[in-house]
């Protein structure tokens, strides 16, 4: 008999390649969705439909509830907990983005600790949780940062929005760990840790819809966009995220334990390499008038990783950003080439 894995944020884009790799190894699947029509978007995907009979749907729209998730775990054997606010403006950073952020893991947890049926926790958690926010001010470029790093005590107020969002994740990241000092439950906790999130998006159906949060920065240098604001050199790639959430079920993988999840370590990469790898990869799209037109710039911030642990966990590598670029490069293509047709 298959296992039942309870899945939040399955509708987002690492949650969609999470949920496909779960089924695709056997996993049944019970999705948390905030809203019915979820449902309907995730089955229409064309990954998805062929596994709908694996996959039942609860709607929970108070995720941040304590009792949110009581009645919905029965039968559930782990449980990947992907859902967390995102890093939108809003007028309060605390009501709005950090204390969902730390809500949501106490809610998942505390429901968790009265199903006897699980046994493991995997939870979403954040590279940003390594260094305050302060860091990208006066970045040290060359400490090597592991797992064992976390940022406990975040600076306020929160100048920006990305400011709570680091904070937000750090709370959230510190919140698991002393639930499981604490209350020392019957399941063990996997907290992965990924770095920049990229890579295609089969979710998406128009160069609208695929340039959306960090892939939007990526795409800059081959797009033309010139960007004033560095950010850090840490790609990791969206299959490895996912299959990292899928393979930290098994047994195998060490539990009550944080891992890293970066490629290109520990040096990382500069996002500018985007503009060589598109003239290497798709040389017939690049230029003016193309899909493709060149000339932009994207500043790096290097930051050191090591993810020797991760790789000592779970036994395979990382992919390279060349070969995520790629990919994500032929995806713009093809649809910006479909909207032309």
């Amino acid at each position: 008999m298959s296992e039942l894995v309870f899945i939040t944020g399955a509708a987002g884009y690492i949650g969609h390649k999470t949920l496909y790799f779960a089924l695709e190894e056997g996993y049944k699947a019970r999705c948390a969705i905030r809203k019915q029509e979820q449902a309907e978007k995730i089955l229409a995907r064309p990954s998805i439909a062929p596994f709908k009979d694996a996959i039942d749907f609860v709607v929970v729209t108070e995720m941040t509830k304590i009792g949110a998730f009581d009645d919905v775990l029965h039968g559930v054997t782990a449980i990947i907990h992907l859902a967390s606010p995102l890093a939108k403006e809003t007028d309060d950073y605390e009501r709005n983005i950090v204390r969902p952020a730390i809500d949501i893991n106490t809610s998942i947890l505390s429901s968790a600790a009265k199903t006897p049926s699980i046994r493991r926790v995997i939870i979403t958690s954040s590279a940003v949780t390594l260094v305050p926010f302060q860091w990208n001010l006066a970045p040290d470029s060359r400490r090597v940062y592991t797992e064992r790093d976390v940022n406990t005590n975040p600076v306020q107020p929160y100048t920006s929005v990305m400011d709570a969002y680091w904070a937000s994740k750090s709370l959230a990241r510190t919140t698991v760990l002393d639930f499981i000092s604490e209350q020392k439950p019957h399941f063990d906790v996997v907290s992965l840790l990924p770095s920049v999130v990229v890579g295609a998006d089969e979710r998406a159906t128009s160069t609208e819809e695929l340039l959306e949060g960090t892939r939007t920065l990526v795409m800059g240098p081959v797009l033309g966009v010139q960007s004033p604001f560095p950010m850090v050199g840490v790609p990791v790639d969206i299959v490895d995220v996912a299959r990292a959430h899928v393979d930290a079920i098994k047994p195998s993988v060490p539990g009550n334990a944080e891992y890293v999840l970066s490629s290109d370590t520990p040096d990382g990469i500069e996002w500018d390499q985007a503009l060589n790898l598109a003239k290497t990869y798709l040389p017939d799209d690049c230029g003016e008038g193309k899909a493709l037109p060149l000339g932009g710039s994207f500043p790096t911030t290097k930051w050191l990783l090591d993810v020797s642990t991760t790789e000592k966990a779970f036994r395979w590598k990382f992919t390279p950003y060349a070969t995520t670029m790629r990919g994500l490069m032929e995806q713009y293509v093809e649809l910006a080439n479909k909207a032309k047709a």
